[in-house]
């Protein structure tokens, strides 16, 4: 539905009222003093688009996604490491400090009073895998 600008005959009173097409032209009430018969104004065009199909609430959203998406790449880095290991992969670390071994990891975090059993899958692996020098 439009908005129609009125102007109150009585206080001079400028509001805006939102209406039918159909009741555009019916007298109305002003706000302010209650005076009844209040003339409407010519002014430009002003009307709500609702839904989904309209472009500025698509623009808006695809803005929105965008803003998520680098946010979210940012934090996918920041959990992959500090780049110093080839394709991201996880290495031994409690809190950021970095350890040789998994198993170091699981001790150091034990000590600190953090849950360890995140630790146990990699330790075991890590056991069975030959062992590999880790860049510092």
């Amino acid at each position: 539905m439009p908005f129609y600008a009125f102007k109150c005959g009585e206080c001079e009173n400028q509001f805006d009222c939102r209406l039918k097409m159909a009741e555009r032209d019916d007298p109305q009430k002003c706000p302010q003093c209650e005076a009844v018969g209040a003339q409407r104004l010519v002014t430009g065009c002003n009307f709500n688009l609702p839904g989904d199909g309209w472009a500025s609430k698509n623009g808006r959203i695809q803005k929105q996604m965008q803003k998520k998406n680098r946010r979210l790449g940012t934090k996918k880095t920041e959990m992959l490491g500090d780049g110093s290991t080839p394709g991201g992969k996880l290495v031994p670390n409690v809190g950021g400090e970095r350890v040789e071994t998994w198993g170091e990891a699981k001790k150091l975090a034990a000590s600190q009073g953090k849950e360890t059993s995140g630790y146990d899958k990699m330790a075991a692996s890590e056991k069975s895998a030959p062992k590999k020098p880790i860049a510092p």
